[in-house]
């Protein structure tokens, strides 16, 4: 039953990371329960199996959010089997998301303006290791990568993606095949295209020194592929890592949307489009305050 439900997947366009990302969840889940994926389940099984995640023996507890990514790939894959009979019972219908603390939630979710200054300046900084790469190269790269996913709020897969043929430098809009394939298209800030520009100009000049990259499709490419693949824009992104504070690709798009509700005095619904989301409820988490806010408005009251 697990190959067709894979097969479902690719039909409706989920990305192969996504796919991999279920399917390990999902064989977990049958192989620490002893069972087969056409086995009857019930919903008591899934809530000890949530205990034993959460108070496990001898190694540590499984973080919240990755608890929360299981039990959404075991809700995918179990309406599906009840949806087209092949199961005849749901166990996740009554299963809920566990809820964290503001503070565990939101303190590494996105970026202070502070923070992203300072971000800007340890990339000029940082020394190139990497050989044969151009350090100015790298910078140019690097920075023009930082501010699409800050400033357009895109995925990493949605970057690694990017054509050049996806940018309307005229129109000032990006074309991006977000998840499931739904197009949609963002505007380019003035900012956002001045980094776009100076980087495409530089690609060009680039593109004299390294011929073959006048034939790469993609706006960013790598030293041994024709795009900077996932998993290559991750790894250099957590190398410009702040003190104390890990960076991944997905906090700047989550910066993007705190920012750009700010920006937009609570327009969700705009968020919402811009960012991509299927659901308002996906975007409504960034109207929350994060800890740091909690903590301002705490000591801003009047002392005697």
């Amino acid at each position: 039953m697990l190959p067709a439900y894979i097969s479902h997947l690719l039909e409706k366009g989920k990305s192969q990371n996504t796919i991999i990302s279920y399917t390990n969840d999902l064989n977990a889940f049958f192989d620490q329960l002893h069972i087969r994926p056409d086995d009857f389940v019930t919903a008591a099984d899934v809530r000890k199996w949530i205990h034993d995640m959460l108070h496990p023996i001898d190694i540590k507890p499984v973080a919240i959010s990755t608890i929360n990514r299981r039990l959404n790939s075991l809700r995918s894959f179990y309406t599906w089997a009840a949806k087209n009979n092949k199961l005849q019972h749901n166990p996740m219908n009554d299963i809920q998301d566990l809820k964290t603390a503001d503070e565990d939630n939101e303190k590494i979710m996105w970026l202070t303006e502070e923070e992203f200054e300072n971000l800007l300046y340890i990339i000029r900084k940082k020394p190139v290791k990497s050989r044969g790469v151009n350090p100015d190269e790298k910078y140019r790269r690097d920075r023009a990568i930082i501010y699409l996913l800050t400033y357009a709020g895109l995925r990493v897969d949605e970057l690694s993606n990017l054509k050049l043929t996806d940018i309307d430098l005229e129109l000032k809009r990006i074309r991006i095949v977000g998840k499931g394939m739904k197009v949609r298209s963002i505007p380019i800030s003035n900012m956002l295209l001045a980094e776009i520009q100076e980087w495409l100009v530089f690609r060009v000049e680039m593109a004299k020194q390294k011929a073959y990259v006048e034939d790469f499709p993609y706006v960013f490419y790598s030293q041994r592929s024709v795009k900077f693949t996932v998993r290559g824009i991750q790894t250099m992104i957590e190398g410009y890592s702040l003190p104390k504070k890990k960076l991944t690709p997905h906090m700047f798009r989550h910066t993007f949307c705190k920012w750009m509700l700010k920006a937009t005095k609570n327009d969700i619904e705009k968020v919402r489009r811009l960012a991509g989301h299927s659901n308002i409820a996906t975007t409504s988490i960034y109207l929350k305050d994060s800890y740091s806010d909690l903590t301002d408005a705490v000591d801003a009251l009047p002392k005697f």
